[in-house]
């Protein structure tokens, strides 16, 4: 049973085609899907990412995450923020927390493998940078 949700939760994490709730609701500071955020919550405090490799964090921290979506993100992008100011030093939680563009890649990319294309470029995969 364990096995055929963590398929579930690495396929809805691929297809990058999840619900409306992807886009920030009114009121929640936090934009991306939760799922998403435990994705990359998962792979930061594992230091990896392949999202195969942290498919049993993910299904436990769905499991216990809040139902509210809300509060959950935070949670989830609060517990990023300490880990990446502990390691790198620099800034504090709060304003980790508040800043709109600390986020992960998989909830920047809408999903595990998805691409992000920029403005007027349709084939450069999210990641890759000019030269």
């Amino acid at each position: 049973m364990k096995t055929i949700f963590a398929t579930i939760c690495i396929g809805v994490l691929l297809s990058g085609n999840v619900s409306a709730d992807q886009w920030p609701r009114a009121g929640c500071p936090v934009q991306g899907e939760l799922v998403h955020w435990i994705a990359d919550y998962c792979m930061l405090t594992l230091e990896t990412d392949d999202e195969i490799a942290a498919s049993d964090c993910i299904a436990k921290e769905l499991a216990i995450a809040s139902k509210d979506k809300c509060d959950a993100k935070l949670h989830y992008k609060s517990s990023m923020c300490r880990i990446v100011v502990a390691r790198d030093g620099s800034g504090t939680i709060e304003q980790c927390v508040a800043d709109r563009s600390f986020v992960g890649s998989t909830v920047r990319n809408g999903g595990v493998g998805a691409q992000q294309l920029g403005p007027g470029d349709n084939s450069r995969p999210a990641g890759s940078t000019r030269r």
